[in-house]
Order: C-alpha cells, then sequence, then structure tokens
C-alpha cells in the first residue's frame, strides 16, 4: 500500500508545477501595419526607349504596361526628379513637351498605385539636343601677331596688355606671360616633365593650370609664377575658363564642369548639344559676355555654348585663318587651331594654334 501513496504524491507533485518542471510563456503576436507600402515588380516602361534623342519642344509619350494584371487605381510621371503628370485608374499612357530648359541626359520615371498599399516603379532615360542648328559668324582679321612655332598651345587668355599662354607635352609644358606690344616673352615657367600641360585660366590674382592624364592642377601668383597650392580632379583635364565666381572645365567629351576654386569641388556638370548631337572633344575654353567659347579638338570649329543649358547658339569655321602654305608647314595633324584669348577693351577674339607661327586679333560678327 506505500507503494501507491508514494505514487499517488509524485503525480499531484508534477501536475501542481512543483520543482519548476514547467514554466508559462506568452506569445508575442506583431499586427502588421495596414498602411504599409509594399514594392512590386509591377510595370514595364513600354515609350521611350532608353536614350533616344529628343529635340526641344518635340512630344515626350510616356507610356506603360502594368505587370502579372496588377490594377492600376493612379499614376505619376517624372522628369528629373520633378512630377510633371498625375494619371488617373487605368490611364497607361500621357504625352507632354519636352520643352527647352536644358541639354542633354533626362531621367524619366513612372510610379503606379494599386490595390492593397502596393506600389510599382519604373524608369528610362532619353537625351534632349536643340532643335535649331548654331548660327554660324563671320569674322574679320584685324592684326597678325607673331607666335612662337615651337609652343604646343593649350591655354590661352588676356589680361592688360600681357597675353598668358599654357603650353603643353611631356617635358616642354609651361606658362609664359607675352608683352603684346614687343611680342617678349616676359616671363616663364617651365613645369615638372612628368605633366602635360593643359587649359590656363586667371582668376583674381591666381593662375589655374590644369594637366590632362595626372589629374592634377596647380594654382600659382600671377605676379611672379610661384606655386601657391595644387589640387586633384577626377578626369582628363583639357581646358579651362573663369566664369564669375567659379571654374569651368573641359575633360574632352561634352561635358563642362562647374568648380569651386577654393575646394575644386564641382558644383553641377552640362552637357553640351547642337542640333546633330552631343558636341565632343570640347578643348580650350574661354569665358566671354554670358557665353563660354570652345575650340572644337583636330577641327576648325569653335562654339559659343549657352553655360546653362548647354546649347551651342553660335559657332565659327576658322578653315581660312592660316594660309595653305602656312600649313603646310605644320608638322603634326593635331596641330590644329587651339586656343582663345578676350580683349575686352577692344571686344575682340585672340586666336592660335599649337604650333602655329601667328596668333590673330579678330572681329567676329555676333547677331543679335
Amino acid at each position: 500500500m506505500s507503494y501507491w501513496y508514494y505514487f499517488i504524491c509524485l503525480v499531484l507533485l508534477i501536475s501542481c508545477g512543483g520543482g519548476n518542471a514547467k514554466k508559462e510563456h506568452k506569445e508575442i503576436v506583431v499586427k502588421a501595419d495596414k498602411n504599409e507600402v509594399k514594392y512590386v515588380n509591377s510595370l514595364n516602361l513600354l515609350s521611350p526607349e532608353k536614350n533616344s534623342l529628343y529635340s526641344f519642344d518635340e512630344e515626350l509619350v510616356v507610356e506603360f504596361e502594368s505587370k502579372n494584371r496588377f490594377v492600376v487605381d493612379s499614376s505619376a510621371i517624372y522628369m528629373d526628379g520633378s512630377e510633371v503628370a498625375r494619371l488617373g485608374a487605368g490611364v497607361t499612357r500621357f504625352s507632354l513637351p519636352i520643352g527647352n530648359l536644358k541639354t542633354g541626359l533626362m531621367m524619366i520615371k513612372v510610379v503606379a498605385w494599386h490595390p492593397d498599399n502596393k506600389k510599382g516603379v519604373a524608369t528610362g532615360s532619353i537625351r534632349v539636343k536643340p532643335a535649331k542648328a548654331p548660327i554660324r559668324c563671320k569674322y574679320s582679321v584685324l592684326k597678325e601677331y607673331p607666335h612662337d612655332s615651337k609652343a604646343y598651345t593649350q591655354g590661352l587668355t588676356y589680361r592688360d596688355g600681357f597675353m598668358y599662354e599654357g603650353t603643353g607635352q611631356y617635358g616642354e609644358s609651361s606658362i609664359r606671360k607675352i608683352d603684346m606690344k614687343s611680342g617678349k616673352i616676359h616671363s616663364v615657367l617651365n613645369i615638372d616633365g612628368q605633366y602635360f600641360g593643359e587649359g590656363i585660366t586667371i582668376s583674381g590674382d591666381k593662375i589655374y593650370q590644369i594637366t590632362w592624364r595626372s589629374r592634377k592642377g596647380f594654382v600659382y601668383d600671377l605676379k611672379t609664377f610661384s606655386l601657391e597650392s595644387s589640387f586633384e580632379y577626377d578626369s582628363e583635364g583639357w581646358g579651362i575658363t573663369t566664369m564669375g565666381d567659379c571654374l569651368v572645365m573641359s575633360d574632352g567629351t561634352n561635358k563642362l564642369y562647374y568648380i569651386v576654386p577654393s575646394t575644386f569641388n564641382i558644383l553641377k556638370e552640362v552637357e553640351v548639344y547642337d542640333n546633330l548631337g552631343p558636341v565632343e572633344q570640347l578643348n580650350e575654353l574661354e569665358y566671354i559676355d554670358g557665353l563660354i567659347w570652345a575650340n572644337v579638338w583636330l577641327t576648325d570649329r569653335i562654339v559659343a555654348i549657352d553655360p546653362d543649358s548647354g546649347v551651342v547658339k553660335y559657332d565659327i569655321d576658322l578653315k581660312g585663318l592660316l594660309s595653305a602654305v602656312e600649313r603646310e608647314k605644320l608638322d603634326d595633324k593635331d596641330d590644329v587651331l587651339n586656343g582663345i584669348a578676350w580683349n575686352p577693351s577692344r571686344k575682340t577674339f585672340y586666336l592660335t594654334g599649337k604650333r602655329w607661327p601667328k596668333l590673330f586679333e579678330v572681329k567676329v560678327e555676333i547677331p543679335n
């Protein structure tokens, strides 16, 4: 009988939770937020085709389809981050004018809202060019100056009766100050042979010089040519000019980079287009009365660019600047037109080229 007594006591002890044999657990339940948006792969952009080229004021058709039978409650269309249209239920096509604010890459985005807080996104891009061709400017040569035929001209800028010239080639790169009256070199600074000198510009009392593939530039005192500092950038260096409080640089593409002189941080990029498409190989630059003038490398063409939109407004064909005999004496195929400077008091251009024997003072007729 004692065995039954002990057995009954043991059963009672376990069922009452004695000895902490069983612990109580509470189940934690997380309720889903009914307002939480769930992104789904629901959209396919049918139009425009990626990177297709459009002209200013052309109609842009944005069309999309909803995949997997997702119902479209509403949608919105964005161009370069700004909403341009809001569409109702089931509407999947919309057309709008592109406008004429800027050239180059433009991002297109469609956002659609579906039932049950589902959302779909599709993106694409187009490129935009001006509809009209640049106006061709006429010019006349007022005066010719001698130019060092050994100077591989990369940058040219004028101030107070002196021409400042940057030259290129490894082991030959320099900055020069030339007296325009006498034609004599007033001072010269030869840079380290490891650098291929490119464009120069004056900003305040300093000269900025960039180099080709070293991704490094230099700042000099304008009066003494003494080196004050250096800076770095993430592209090739071709041309550079001063526009107000900022510098503008080219890298051989169709892009212009707007730069803070004190830090060399990039403020913005502008793509350059004419009516045919991107204008590439932009080289030596000069900012003149609201426009950026640029040599197009390996050509006799100079273009005038709207600094905000990137539109080529004017151009000049300078094939006749050097005579045929003078051209025959040039050694290399890249001894081409390169170098633009501006005399603000006379409203004239100074133009020359790589290893050219002459520098020309030119009057350009710019239509109003």
